[in-house]
């Protein structure tokens, strides 16, 4: 039977101090107790969001194998616009088991006894199998993915028309209606990819989904490799980057379950990254713009590693002239891609095409309702997208400030680091914030963030995961109409999933644990 952890330690052989009680039975124990919470975790979410309907998922005819209207099983969901209370208890009870999961895994991990990387894998995995069996949740865009892959395959400009020019087909019926006549902001990368995916299922849009979601999982699988060796580089424990990244609940709920090509652009980026450190600069600059080709905030990674490429302590021509000569390199990479897949740089003029709509909860956007509350008290009228325009322009000059104050200190906070902030506060302090966008910092600081910086990451994803599952306001109206006692009984759901034992986790908070030291910079020699 599993001991209690206390903050008492005791010697090794090894000379390293040892939890009493933390046995290697003991953490096999914890390792499947927490893979099994977790796959809890992670059905719940599913099982609500199809009971939910098209609150959380693509509720139309066709739009997956199984618990759409006139599917396989028939539908398993409600088709109102907002959920039923039993549904929202299921999902948000769920999220908020895996948080707590999730965030006591990083506890154990944060232990003396360093847990193998492929059991932390192991471990995400298993949570992942519901979220890789459901239909993608929470947005709708792989579908229209789909849609753009099918006007690529077809040599149909994606940067010119929208998915509605394919007519009446589920290629353009299953994707959100901002995407009929908005051009793909996406670059040449992923639409390349997505058109030759869309040719080797014949035109058939659920494998082509599948497809998609196989994709992105490879881009989880790119951030699975290079982590551990961003991580090693600070001297820091592989395990707990890979969770910290990759097994996030944000990472999970967003990139795998909605099968967002954020995915596969944050683990080439990431990618990228660990080259650079392991094989040389001119590599690494090549991988992120390979990236880039996919989003287009990837190409940050090519201006940091050009910035560090001139070495630690050069001078600012010397790093200017290596920072263009990085840009080059980058710029003949996508012209080659742009080349061979035909489709140009019309992704250049698109990457701004959706920012005409608002997102869930964003910094801007709140600013920008509450201006325009305020200004209509004083009978001032104007819109808040009229707000959002002109406080989205200062927002983006703040974060160019920051970025470039950031740059300049990369030699000095590492390029990892540098680059990972920059592109959280690019997210944040974004017109369009979607939950999603959040995983660009969030993954790249997994290996590096320490101390309080660690701490605002693990707020910022936490906050986005509850943030991005539903359309808060329809939530809200949920609540308003569900009566007394169904809002008493999610309260309780609630508060259950937040307060009940955890078994070993919460014991091993009473753990005292000393972080180890950080030896050195992230690739501060990286041009030597």
């Amino acid at each position: 039977m599993e001991q209690v952890v206390t903050s008492s330690v005791e010697v090794g052989a090894s000379g390293a101090e040892q939890p009493q009680g933390d046995q290697p039975g003991d953490r096999s124990l914890r390792l499947v107790r927490c893979a099994v919470l977790g796959l809890v975790a992670t059905t719940s979410i599913v099982v609500g969001a199809l009971l939910g309907g098209r609150a959380f998922e693509n509720h139309l005819p066709g739009a997956w194998y199984f618990g759409m209207q006139g599917g396989l099983f028939g539908s398993l969901g409600s088709d109102a616009s907002q959920p039923p209370i039993y549904a929202v208890a299921a999902v948000y009870g769920g999220l908020i088991l895996l948080t707590r999961v999730w965030f006591g895994f990083l506890l154990q991990l944060s232990r003396p006894h360093r847990v193998p990387v492929k059991k932390v894998v192991f471990v995400v995995a298993i949570w992942a199998i519901p979220l890789l069996l459901a239909p993608p949740l929470f947005s709708k865009d792989v579908y229209s993915y789909a849609g753009q892959g099918e006007m690529v395959s077809h040599h149909i400009d994606p940067y010119t028309y929208g998915t509605g020019i394919l007519g009446s087909t589920p290629f353009s019926s299953l994707s959100d209606a901002v995407w009929t006549n908005t051009p793909s902001p996406y670059g040449p990368t992923f639409l390349t990819i997505d058109g030759a995916l869309d040719d080797v299922t014949g035109h058939q849009i659920l494998p082509d989904i599948v497809l998609l979601r196989l994709l992105e999982l490879a881009g989880l699988a790119l951030m699975v490799g290079a982590l551990p060796t961003l991580a090693r580089a600070v001297g820091r424990d592989p395990a707990q980057a890979v969770l910290f990244g990759a097994g996030c609940p944000l990472v999970l709920t967003t990139l795998l379950s909605g099968a967002h090509n954020d995915a596969l652009m944050v683990g080439l980026l990431v990618a990228g990254l660990a080259v650079a450190l392991r094989v040389g600069t001119v590599p690494g600059i090549l991988l992120c713009a390979v990236a880039a080709g996919v989003k287009a905030p990837a190409g940050l990674g090519v201006l940091f590693l050009g910035w560090a490429w001139a070495g630690p302590g050069a001078s600012i021509r010397r790093r200017v002239a290596h920072t263009a000569a990085a840009g080059v390199i980058a710029v003949s990479t996508l012209e080659i891609v742009a080349k061979v897949s035909g489709l140009g740089w019309g992704w250049l003029h698109t990457t701004t095409a959706a920012n005409h709509s608002f997102t869930g909860i964003t910094p801007i956007g709140g600013l920008s309702r509450a201006a325009s509350d305020l200004a209509g008290l004083v009978n001032v009228h104007f819109s808040a997208l009229g707000a959002r325009t002109v406080l989205g322009d200062i927002s983006l000059a703040c974060a160019t400030g920051i970025g470039i104050w950031l740059l300049l200190r990369s030699d000095e906070l590492g390029v990892t680091r540098s680059l990972g902030l920059t592109l959280l506060v690019v997210a944040l302090l974004n017109p369009i914030l979607w939950a999603w966008y959040a995983t660009w910092g969030v993954v790249v600081l997994a290996p590096v963030a320490t101390g309080r910086l660690r701490t605002v990451v693990l707020f910022v994803s936490t906050f986005e995961v509850f943030a991005g599952v539903s359309s808060i306001r329809g939530i809200f109206d949920t609540l308003l109409g569900a009566g007394v006692l169904p809002v008493l009984i999610l309260v309780a759901v609630v508060l259950f999933m937040a307060i009940v034992p955890l078994g070993p986790f919460e014991r091993s908070r009473r753990t005292r644990i000393t972080a180890p030291p950080v030896p050195g910079r992230l690739m501060a020699g990286l041009g030597t």
